[in-house]
């Protein structure tokens, strides 16, 4: 007998019309679910209350979902809205022992539309019913893995890949996310100036910096010293490219030499939600 965890957090998914347009409805996952499962399949529910729409998800409840998983002895299957599912699934990823089996579970329309969300659900099913280990995610009928899952598109079925990423570093399983910190994400753009960049890295505790294409940085000193100034005072700056799949390569131009000695780290190939979710993590050590 297998016992399967449903944890409903809300998003598409599972919501209904109302007259300010889509709402998270209670039971309607779970409805469906318990239509579908297996011979031999119990379903353990547990609802977040209130259900959320996944742009007011936060660290806190990164950590109530492991908290979660870590309590049950089977497999899990978490349903959630599309447009932090990246940040979730990366940040499962790496606290959730990998033998375990996760699949988060997402859809750009709602369950009753004959589109994606029935395949995505039944694809998280039979892959969690074989045991399958690890922290996926289900979307438009596919699995991918969880780590690398960033959303490319706002509305098309076809909205996420996966880019693939390294192991989960050794120490991080069993931790959990500082949920007093701030964290920003900033993108170099042609024109930015010292001072604005400066400003941006002084209203932080860390920062993912989205840097040109295979590691490049302006050749500007006034813009590098305003990185090495935060790296100085003990900010973490973790560096990824702004390229959706390729990574980062410090030292293979010029145009980048003097940015790479200011004390930043290199996220390598890691997504912007990976880069963050790992950042929040070494700051909890």
């Amino acid at each position: 007998m297998t016992n399967l965890r449903l944890i409903d957090t809300g998003g598409t998914i599972g919501m209904v019309p109302s007259e300010q347009g889509l709402v998270p409805g209670e039971g309607v996952v779970e409805t469906y679910l318990r239509a579908i499962l297996p011979e031999g399949v119990t379903l353990d529910v547990v609802t977040f209350d209130p259900l959320i729409d996944s742009a007011n998800i936060m660290p806190s409840d990164w950590n109530r979902l492991a908290d979660l998983v870590e309590a049950h002895d089977g497999p899990v299957l978490i349903t959630h809205g599309t447009d932090t599912l990246g940040y979730t699934a990366a940040a499962l990823s790496q606290v959730i022992a990998p033998e375990r089996s996760v699949v988060l579970c997402a859809a750009m329309q709602p369950l009753g539309q004959k589109a994606d969300a029935e395949d995505s659900l039944r694809v998280a099913m039979g892959h969690l019913v074989t045991g399958a280990a690890g922290v996926t995610v289900a979307v438009n009928g596919a699995i991918l893995a969880g780590a690398g899952v960033t959303k490319t598109d706002s509305h098309a079925p076809q909205a996420f890949i996966s880019v693939p990423q390294a192991a989960a570093r050794v120490g991080d399983q069993g931790k959990r996310f500082r949920e007093d910190v701030d964290i920003g994400v900033l993108t170099l753009a042609p024109g930015l100036s010292a001072k604005a960049l400066a400003a941006q890295l002084g209203c932080f505790d860390a920062v993912v910096l989205r840097i040109y294409g295979a590691g490049t940085f302006p050749e500007r000193a006034d813009l590098v010293q305003a990185v090495a100034d935060a790296t100085a005072r003990g900010m973490p700056i973790r560096v990824v490219s702004q390229c959706l799949t390729g990574g980062l390569a410090p030292g293979l131009y010029a145009a980048g030499a003097q940015f790479w000695q200011s004390g930043c780290t290199s996220g390598g190939t890691e997504t912007v939600e990976l880069a963050l979710v790992r950042l929040s993590l070494d700051l909890a050590h």
